[in-house]
């Protein structure tokens, strides 16, 4: 089946083909939390001059909506209310990262431990995934190119992608990288609780039957364990170059 004819079938709208490479200029990067993706991704995209956007922010502000509002992802009322809002209302600074919803910024609360459980919960919910699908899509539609970064990213949400990469790193790496994150934050961190998180929501991620995260069958896999941030936006703008998304030109490259 075509792009356009699952898009079709999907109720999407496919996404804007570029004329010089003929693939859609967006490149989704999906891995495990912790990989450096979000990082990477927005890194990549102020090289492109392109839109940077955290699907992962969607989910984590769907649930902080739902535990402010005291309500389950099991109340499919709710849920249908708050995705109509979120489509509205949801903003995100392609620089900066920084999330909003209408005016309120919700950066900092939608990073908690406890939103980011929650998340991946909410996560795990096939209507919550497929309400969710469109909103996601509808953020990079009228982009002049975007970096999309999440767990379903290249497999579900933009299997159209002109490029695919699925970052990964060991468990105890990233473990050690939120911990320091965690830290720089002033909050204090118990390092082996973090690891076993990581290898739990690992196991939820990988093994739920809606969207589990895994490697596109044409993504380029990257172990980010042993490189620097640099080193990963290098290797992902050659790509990009080899593809026909950016001349070899591009300021970004040098």
């Amino acid at each position: 089946m075509t792009h356009d004819a699952d898009a079709d079938a999907r109720g999407w709208k496919p996404l804007p083909q570029d004329p010089e490479s003929g693939g859609a200029k967006v490149v989704t990067i999906d891995g495990p939390a912790g990989s450096g993706k979000s990082t990477v991704s927005r890194t990549l995209a102020m090289r492109l001059g392109w839109q940077y956007v955290t699907t992962g922010a969607i989910y984590r502000t769907l649930a902080l909506m739902l535990h402010e509002a005291g309500a389950s992802f099991a109340d499919k009322g709710s849920v249908e209310r708050f995705v109509a809002f979120l489509s509205e209302r949801y903003r995100q600074d392609s620089r900066s990262g920084r999330v909003y919803l209408g005016e309120r910024e919700v950066t900092h609360e939608i990073r908690t431990p406890f939103v980011s459980e929650q998340a991946s919960i909410v996560a795990q919910d096939e209507l919550v995934r497929r309400k969710l699908l469109p909103v996601q899509r509808k953020v990079v539609l009228d982009c002049n190119g975007a970096v999309v970064d999440g767990r379903d990213m290249g497999t579900v949400v933009f299997p159209d992608a002109a490029l695919k990469v699925f970052l990964t790193a060991s468990p105890e790496e990233r473990a050690r990288r939120r911990a320091d994150e965690i830290r720089a934050s002033g909050r204090e961190v118990d390092a082996q609780s973090l690891l076993k998180e990581i290898h739990e929501r690992d196991a939820r991620d990988a093994g739920r039957e809606v969207a589990p995260m895994k490697a596109a069958d044409d993504a380029v896999i990257i172990d980010s364990s042993v490189l620097a941030r640099e080193d990963v936006v290098k290797k992902i703008l050659k790509l990009c170059i080899d593809q026909g998304l950016v001349p070899l030109a591009n300021p970004g490259e040098s």
